[in-house]
């Protein structure tokens, strides 16, 4: 029977099996008359919650991904509006002369621009890519690596999945810094042998290494910083400044757009312009409705009310709900908003 170890434990073993998680402590007792207690620290218990949560950091990344294709495009789309209009002379940028490999102007795209005025130039976020990037990877590895300790089917899934974590948490502590590079060392071997005590069951070795696991991600470096929070932080920012460089290429395309409108026009051509201004304008709007910085800090928040609810179930229950359900919301709408293109409207008259 799976239970066998425990009933057989010794009373060493005992003292330190009482000495886990308070929340657990109670059914761990009891489970020494009635062992099916101890389910009630299991991590299955969070596994919805935390596959929320990874669900919506899986959001933030494609929303980042798909929406990161965007700016070029809208400067592409600015450009061709800017110089088909007044059918203008045409200037190239100069870095498309120059081969990359040998290349030193990395702030000038290889892009088309109307001759005497100002080249083009690339965005904050076009600069901030690959740190945001990498923020983003650290986060959804974390995410992910919740989710497998909470869903471990066996003792070799779980040993994996522990692994996996002490690896995950590491990183987010190297991210927030030169400390949290030596801290790092320290966070997986925790994770790695809570959990692995005499006389556990796979029930509760998982919520064990889930607890030890949030709380390390959790736990202020020296430097200060809590490693979950700064690597939200920072890709909270780079989303920022993605929402930010959509605007502001969308607000110039807009301008262009609605410039010719006026009674000189043909019906089926105002319809044609106004249409086109009216799709960029939605896509505008969207991104205005978001906030990448709240979407970020709602991840910082529904894992702090994780923390809380795994050393406290009881109490702390709710605010993990309502917590994830909020960062939930605001990941899928940042989603749409940043991966969302100007569709054009018919122009058929009514």
């Amino acid at each position: 029977m799976w239970w066998w170890p425990i009933l057989s434990a010794t009373d060493e073993d005992f003292a330190m099996i009482v000495t886990w998680s308070k929340p657990c402590r109670a059914s761990l007792r009891l489970a020494w008359i009635l062992p099916v207690g101890l389910a009630a620290c299991s991590p299955y218990n969070f596994s919805k919650e935390i596959g929320a949560i990874s669900s919506g950091v899986d959001q933030l990344s494609n929303g980042f991904t798909s929406g990161y294709t965007a700016p070029a495009a809208d400067r592409t789309a600015l450009a061709q509006l800017d110089l088909t209009g007044p059918r203008a002379r045409v200037a190239m940028a100069s870095s498309c002369l120059v081969p990359v490999s040998k290349s030193s102007q990395n702030q000038i795209p290889c892009a088309l621009y109307r001759s005497g005025g100002t080249p083009p130039a690339l965005s904050g976020i076009e600069q901030l890519r690959d740190k945001t990037v990498v923020m983003l990877a650290a986060l959804k590895d974390y995410a992910q690596a919740l989710v497998a300790v909470t869903n471990a089917a066996d003792r070799t899934a779980y040993n994996a999945a522990v692994a996996q974590l002490s690896s995950t948490v590491g990183s987010l502590a190297k991210q927030a810094g030169p400390q949290g590079a030596a801290a790092s060392t320290v966070a997986p071997a925790a994770v790695n042998l809570i959990g692995w005590m005499v006389g556990t069951a796979l029930d509760q070795q998982r919520f064990d290494s889930l607890q030890a696991g949030v709380i390390a991600a959790s736990t202020p470096l020296p430097s200060g910083e809590i490693p979950i929070n700064y690597v939200a932080r920072t890709a909270g920012a780079g989303l920022f400044a993605l929402s930010e460089a959509r605007q502001e290429a969308l607000i110039s395309e807009v301008k262009v757009l609605i410039q010719p409108l006026g009674p000189s026009l043909t019906d089926a051509t105002y319809r044609q312009g106004l249409s086109a201004a009216e799709a960029v304008v939605t896509v505008l709007d969207g991104l205005r409705q978001t906030d990448p910085t709240a979407a970020a800090a709602g991840l910082a928040k529904a894992h702090e009310a994780l923390v809380a609810a795994v050393n406290d179930p009881t109490q702390n229950y709710p605010s993990l709900l309502k917590a994830v359900g909020d960062f939930a919301n605001q990941a899928a709408a940042l989603h749409i908003a940043l991966a969302a293109t100007p569709a054009a409207k018919s122009t058929t008259a009514k």
